[in-house]
């Protein structure tokens, strides 16, 4: 793996706390030297605390960024801010050199980055709000398996390059839910003017006390990024759909390492 390409990263905070809004943001910003923006959100469940907010960071270089996760954690570890099963952690990464942003390949990102483990990890598989695309991708699988079967087609004798080709056309349809606002790895975000993709993976109880697992999560996410540019890891993602290809089932099969 070469080396990873500079990022700049932002993050959407969902917490729960009985500071107010106003006072929240104030005292975030101070700490962390963050420049935030604060909303109610009304996903968050938690009756035992007042407000239920989101905070938004802008875009910094990734070595910062990072930095001030740690001081923004800490800020939520001191004072008594809530987190469970359903608050997360959006993390929205892209390129520095802003011209790569326009070269990611959503659906081969969605395939190479290993969202399941930390889905897993966090405890958020089941969450309505970050599911994970490779579900829609064993869809996508089944439905070329079907596809075949009602035009006269052979599943056994159909390439893995026929599966991959009909993903790549069927993915970007506004319909498949590899498009979803809340999918793991958001792509709607790379036809804005800015592009940028949203990490929906981290979160849940007690998130801001997991500095060093989000770090590694980042790392994982920014990693794969960069696999998603140009053909150099067009093998692993045959060899991904072609293990899962064989599989049937609801439960995708797992990603390949790397």
């Amino acid at each position: 793996m070469k080396k990873v390409l500079q990022k700049r990263i932002g993050f959407e905070f969902e917490v729960a706390s009985n500071i107010s809004r106003r006072k929240l943001l104030s005292m975030f910003n101070a700490h962390t030297d963050w420049n935030a923006k604060v909303s109610d959100d009304c996903s968050i469940d938690n009756e035992s605390m007042k407000y239920r907010v989101e905070i938004k960071t802008p875009p910094t270089p990734a070595g910062s960024a990072l930095r001030k996760l740690k001081r923004a954690l800490k800020f939520f570890q001191d004072n008594e801010i809530q987190t469970n099963y359903s608050t997360g952690v959006h993390v929205n990464i892209s390129f520095r050199n802003s011209g790569y942003n326009y070269d990611i390949d959503g659906t081969k990102l969605q395939i190479l980055v290993d969202d399941l483990k930390w889905l897993e990890r966090f405890d958020r598989v089941e969450n309505e709000y970050c599911e994970s695309p490779k579900f829609a991708i064993n869809e996508l699988i089944c439905d070329y398996k079907d596809y075949l079967r009602n035009n006269g087609g052979s599943v056994r004798t159909a390439t893995v390059e026929d599966y991959v080709d009909y993903i790549n056309q069927n993915g970007s349809d506004e319909d498949c839910d590899l498009l979803e606002k809340y999918c793991a790895v958001n792509v709607n975000h790379l036809y804005d003017k800015n592009p940028y993709v949203e990490f929906r993976v981290i979160g849940g109880e007690n998130y801001h006390w997991r500095f060093d697992e989000i770090s590694r999560a980042i790392n994982d996410f920014s990693k794969s990024m960069d696999m998603s540019l140009g053909g150099r890891y067009n093998y692993l993602v045959k060899r991904f759909v072609k293990n899962m290809a064989g599989f049937i089932e609801e439960a995708p099969a797992q990603i390949i390492p790397h």
